[in-house]
């Protein structure tokens, strides 16, 4: 059978319907590979992440915020529907409080003092910044828990308008009998409730010094020279380069101490004990601690912890403490 040769034009296009499809094969293989790659790269971020999530319209709004504290007066009942400073109240009259104690130390009247001034508006905000976002602030210029309504305004027994940033070390080991994960946690002489062993930012401390003070000073109360030599030693392992601190949580603790107008932000940082470190660190309360323990994660008591301090522990990386 005869078959007609294809013209120079037919061969003509027959290469370019192959380049086109080629090149479409090209383009789509190199689009699966950047989206395996993009899934790839947030699977990463999402193991990664150290932000608690914002709060959404379908999340619970912060509940220790509205809760009892021991020195405070009674807080004005605040619904979660009502918490969201979106929602209307006209009719909304928060407790007001300040404790003696945060006016006595305003750091404009009193040399040394670690307040800010009963005025607001007198604070550089510029210089101020919060893990939360850009602070908002009401009429009286005043800053809003960027959570929402707590039943009080004013600053409580925080010294600052808007964010007080702390530094809280997570310190975990394994029990040298059990082999079961412990954390170091302390009994706050405030309220008698389990935490960790945190405390405040000093002005212009970088946070991994605050970790370390606030660690030594809380559950390192030693009475001689000798330990408290050979603690320094152990504490440089731990917080240097043997115990790799990594952060697991930066941003809004929810506080019975928090305020409308005042509340708690930190960064948490942990640190896991060797195995022959997890046996030498004893354990001595100190500073503002009624008592302290190596305690178990996932018991009753573990549970309970102060404020937001169970949820940063579950945050840590189990791989880390193995590594």
């Amino acid at each position: 059978m005869f078959r007609r040769s294809k013209s120079r034009s037919e061969s003509r296009h027959d290469v370019q319907t192959e380049a086109r499809l080629r090149n479409h094969r090209e383009q789509e293989e190199k689009r699966l590979e950047e989206a395996e790659a993009e899934k790839q790269l947030q699977q990463k971020a999402e193991k990664l992440a150290i932000s608690e999530p914002k709060l959404s319209s379908g999340s619970r709004p912060h509940t220790q915020a509205r809760s009892a504290f021991p020195f405070y007066p009674a807080r004005a009942v605040v619904a979660d529907e009502k918490v969201p400073w979106a929602v209307k109240w006209p009719d909304y009259s928060p407790t007001t409080f300040t404790a003696p104690h945060v006016l006595a130390n305003d750091s404009t009247v009193k040399p040394g003092g670690w307040a800010d001034p009963v005025d607001p508006t007198s604070v550089d905000w510029p210089c101020r910044a919060s893990y939360e976002g850009p602070i908002a602030f009401d009429g009286h210029q005043q800053p809003l828990n960027p959570r929402g309504r707590t039943g009080m305004s004013q600053r409580g027994y925080l010294g600052k308008w808007g964010a007080n940033h702390a530094a809280d070390p997570i310190v975990t080991r394994f029990d040298p009998a059990s082999g079961r994960l412990q954390v170091a946690a302390i009994v706050r002489s405030d309220n008698g409730v389990i935490a960790l062993p945190g405390g405040m930012v000093d002005a212009g401390e970088i946070v991994s010094a605050t970790v370390r003070r606030e660690f030594a000073e809380e559950v390192l109360n030693l009475p001689s020279e000798a330990q408290r030599s050979e603690v320094t030693r152990l504490l440089d392992q731990l917080f240097a380069g043997g115990g790799g601190g990594k952060v697991v949580y930066r941003g809004y603790v929810d506080d019975p101490r928090n305020t409308d107008n005042a509340w708690m932000e930190t960064v948490a940082m942990h640190f896991h004990c060797s195995p022959e470190l997890g046996k030498m660190l004893a354990l001595h309360a100190g500073d503002d601690a009624a008592d302290v323990q190596w305690l178990e994660v996932g018991t009753p008591e573990y549970k309970k912890l102060y404020a937001s301090h169970k949820m940063m522990i579950d945050m840590i990386d189990l791989d880390h403490c193995r590594a």
